[in-house]
């Protein structure tokens, strides 16, 4: 697509779409571009827009024309429930474990087969 093509879009969507939104200025010159861009199409020096035209027309047209259509922040779109927030602050670690005072203390060596018989070491 050509930079006239662009500036005729540009040029189209704020004169059909948003022309109660332009001042009396930017409107009568819009349409003058518009019609200076579809009707010298083959004369050269009347192909497109110049640099000071176009950074007009562009900063109009993001002023004017939404980019996108975000609903919620344009509130449109109702709120839904608010959600509570935490009590507090979260510990930086959880609580430890509560001691069992029925629990047998745990020998200093550990020997997983001497009941059986299979311990190496033999308790003489």
């Amino acid at each position: 697509m050509s930079q006239r093509d662009d500036d005729l879009k540009m040029l189209q969507k704020l004169l059909d779409g948003h022309l109660d939104e332009l001042t009396d200025r930017e409107a009568e010159a819009f349409a003058d571009m518009r019609l200076t861009l579809t009707a010298y199409t083959g004369v050269s020096g009347f192909e497109q827009l110049t640099d000071k035209q176009r950074a007009w027309v562009t900063s109009v047209h993001e002023r004017i024309v939404p980019q996108y259509a975000n609903l919620v922040s344009r509130g449109l779109v109702p709120r839904g429930r608010e959600v509570p927030s935490m009590v507090g602050p979260l510990p930086k670690k959880p609580p430890p474990l509560p001691k069992e005072p029925d629990r047998p203390a745990v020998a200093r060596e550990h020997h997983p087969f001497r009941m059986t018989g299979l311990d190496d070491r033999d308790d003489d």
